[in-house]
């Protein structure tokens, strides 16, 4: 006689269901290995490691400076290889990305030249974040 298998449902958070939602194609991905891409990303940018929080908090100081308000209050989907074009074919092309990153990555610069900027990137936004928390 066979062990029962016991299913667990991971609990869908509500940051998870809103970027799954976001894209085209996401669907062809199970919402559970979504939730786990996202739970082993810590709520930072893949670039250059901002936090949700403090990309908030950045919003909230400079909100004029992200496309008249409409993005960067939270993280961002953004293709590794821009080449593929539906969000859901590889859950491996699949990056977590401030406004500030994905914005500047555009297609022009690939995962691995665009990690090295993501270093300059925070340095900039920790200086900024510094002079707010002082």
């Amino acid at each position: 006689m066979g062990r029962k298998s016991t299913i667990y449902k991971i609990n869908i958070s509500e940051e998870v269901k809103r970027l799954y939602n976001s894209k085209t194609g996401l669907k062809q991905i199970n919402i559970d290995d979504f939730q786990n891409w996202y739970d082993s990303k810590n709520g930072c940018c893949d670039y250059c490691g901002l936090t949700s929080k403090e990309s908030l908090i950045l919003f909230n100081e400079y909100p004029k400076s992200t496309r008249g308000g409409r993005r960067c209050k939270r993280l961002e989907l953004d293709r590794i290889n821009p080449s593929i074009k539906n969000y859901g074919q590889d859950i491996a092309n699949l990056a977590l990305a401030c406004y500030w990153c994905n914005n500047a990555k555009t297609n022009y610069f690939t995962y691995d030249e665009f990690k090295m900027i993501g270093i300059k990137i925070k340095e900039v936004q920790q200086l900024r974040l510094n002079k707010l928390n002082k």
